[in-house]
């Protein structure tokens, strides 16, 4: 008696379970992000990491808080992670040589300081969770919601006027914009001149941008005062 012969089927492989494909990059990535922490953090979506591709990392860093010990403070250092997307408009302008045509290195040192001047926004805490007027004085360590800041938080913020003040006051919304809220350079362009056009738009916040980014960098000293102009 002949024996049953068995069929062979084949399922699909979806790409949502396919670890080797750009979703379950990006599915891998935020399972990464959410175990590195004692709660899980919120992270960007499956699409975000996506469209990021490579643009895409975690970062684990430490700062030092001051902590209530009855009427004491204790000095602790505390461990936080973060996942970094370096692909929102300053980045791709950068990689484009679109901060400037005509000297790559130069083009560098205008990202690198409008990274930096990101990076201070961020170290000071003025964050949509705990937003802070960066035009008040802060003559404490006492932060909005009930949270003591930290020396380096504090130092963060001292930095970020300074630089701040650095940038031609008309220039200051639209660079905030662009560099601390990674909006698109033609909608940040349209709502300064109400331009419908598209290139107009782009041309006139990239002017703004590149002026902004040029008093930021002769600021941090990594372009000379002839080379701001």
């Amino acid at each position: 008696m002949a024996r049953p012969r068995k069929n062979k089927v084949s399922l699909p492989k979806l790409a949502c379970l396919d670890e080797t494909g750009p979703e379950g990059k990006a599915r891998k990535m935020l399972k990464t992000f959410q175990r590195a922490g004692y709660r899980a953090p919120e992270g960007p979506s499956v699409e975000r990491l996506m469209r990021a591709g490579d643009a895409a990392r975690i970062e684990k860093f430490s700062e030092v808080v001051e902590v209530a010990r009855g009427d004491t403070f204790e000095a602790v250092e505390v461990d936080f992670v973060r996942m970094r997307l370096d692909d929102g408009p300053l980045a791709r302008l950068r990689d484009r040589g679109q901060l400037d045509r005509d000297d790559k290195a130069r083009n560098l040192a205008l990202a690198m300081a409008g990274e930096k001047y990101r990076q201070m926004y961020a170290r000071s805490g003025m964050d949509p969770l705990h937003s802070l007027d960066p035009t008040r004085e802060v003559a404490t360590a006492y932060a909005p919601g009930a949270l003591w800041r930290s020396e380096s938080q504090v130092e963060a913020l001292q930095h970020f006027r300074a630089a701040r003040d650095a940038i031609p006051e008309d220039f200051r919304a639209p660079m905030a914009a662009i560099v601390l809220e990674d909006r698109e350079i033609v909608d940040v362009g349209r709502e300064i001149g109400a331009y419908r056009d598209a290139k107009m738009a782009g041309a006139v916040a990239l002017f703004i941008l590149r002026r902004g980014l040029a008093a930021l960098a002769r600021h941090y000293r990594m372009i000379s005062a002839a080379d701001a102009a």
